[in-house]
């Protein structure tokens, strides 16, 4: 029982010690189209989603998403939950999963376990090489696993920030730029007191005819 209570503690104070040295920090999110894919003849590319903003305290998370939605994503690793705001409707929504492409890890030289865990799908996870990107070292990784167009196909985490600052999938390409190493205030992780729980989509009437107002 002694060693057992000794294998806790130390698990315990090992994880409290990798999060006391979570990096905060701010930064730019900009997506591309992957290098694989190669446009068919006759057909255009669709143009890649316009830069999101990324903040990232201890364990929250905040993407603001500047496209035609303008949502913001808020995560909180210590209680597990995702919500997305809708800023023009003052309204909110839980989801039941936070976005697998961002998430933190104890070690970037050893980074398959927590990238396994924040997966929503399965990983066969590979350690590649170190490599560039945006001018920071990071760490390649490689799902050996691909199970569809949006699984992730590689990510790379940068072993200052202990987070992941690139990512890839089939669809498209995304890279974490213009990083600001910092405290984020913790305003950014609230959820608006003001904000209202998103109501569903009213059912219409039967016999057809246009849905009624919320």
């Amino acid at each position: 029982m002694k060693f057992v209570a000794t294998a806790l503690l130390t698990v315990f104070f090992g994880l409290c010690a990798g999060a006391s040295h979570a990096q905060e920090f701010s930064a730019d999110v900009v997506y591309s189209p992957p290098k694989s894919a190669a446009s068919k003849p006759g057909q255009d590319v669709a143009s890649p989603p316009q830069p999101s903003k990324l903040f990232v305290g201890k364990n929250q998370m905040r993407l603001e998403n500047h496209g035609v939605s303008g949502t913001v994503l808020l995560v909180d690793w210590d209680t597990q939950t995702t919500t997305l705001l809708f800023p023009q409707h003052k309204a909110y929504q839980y989801l039941p999963n936070h976005p697998s492409q961002y998430f933190r890890v104890r070690d970037a030289e050893n980074a398959c376990p927590d990238w396994q865990m924040a997966s929503a799908v399965k990983i066969v996870c590979e350690k590649v090489a170190p490599e560039d990107v945006a001018g920071r070292s990071a760490v390649k990784y490689r799902n050996k696993s691909v199970t569809g167009d949006a699984s992730l196909t590689a990510v790379w985490i940068d072993p200052t920030l202990n987070f992941v600052i690139k990512w890839e999938s089939v669809e498209t390409t995304a890279e974490v730029r213009n990083i600001i190493a910092g405290q984020q205030a913790g305003a950014l992780f609230v959820l608006p007191a003001s904000y209202e729980a998103l109501k569903p989509t009213k059912k219409p009437p039967k016999g057809g005819g246009p849905t009624p107002p919320r």
